[in-house]
């Protein structure tokens, strides 16, 4: 177990990452044990790869609107300030997924009783997350994605 190991040493895979000063984007997903790979997957086929600081926090987009939690948005704030200065981010990209157990806490459940409410209800979450950014952060592209349990993931478009 965790507990019996005072010492570990992982073996370092991207040596070439040592030097890098630099990453374009910062990956806001939710926490979920289950999309880990999946995500890695979507950040590779964006052309991401190596190319990106995370942030998960339950709910993803939901961690910053919510009323409940307002500091899990003030972290999200205050790493998106301070990571331009330190790696020069250029982009976040939200990503959401569906079934989210913080979805499900913190709205309605209702909102949430068939896909195409889950859907809406993402779309709000997102766009909301997306509007507080280009605020607050005016420079800043901001990119929204929407994951099934499935590993189908659509991009979610401003309204």
């Amino acid at each position: 177990m965790l507990a019996d190991k005072k010492i570990v040493k992982v073996e370092v895979s991207k040596e070439h990452l040592k030097t890098l000063n630099e990453a374009s984007t910062l990956l806001i997903s939710c926490v979920d044990f289950r999309l880990i790979d999946e995500t890695d997957k979507l950040m590779k086929q964006l052309g991401l790869e190596d190319d990106f600081d995370k942030v998960s926090l339950p709910g993803a987009s939901l961690a910053l609107v919510n009323e409940k939690y307002t500091h899990w948005g003030k972290t999200i704030e205050d790493t998106i300030e301070i990571l331009q200065d330190l790696h020069n981010i250029k982009q976040i990209i939200f990503l959401d997924h569906r079934e989210c157990g913080a979805y499900k806490k913190l709205i309605a459940e209702e909102r949430l009783s068939t896909k195409e409410k889950e859907t809406e209800a993402h779309t709000e979450i997102l766009n909301k997350a997306r509007k507080i950014i280009k605020e607050k952060f005016p420079q800043l592209k901001v990119y929204t994605f929407l994951m099934g349990l499935d590993g189908v993931i659509e991009q979610i478009y401003e309204k």
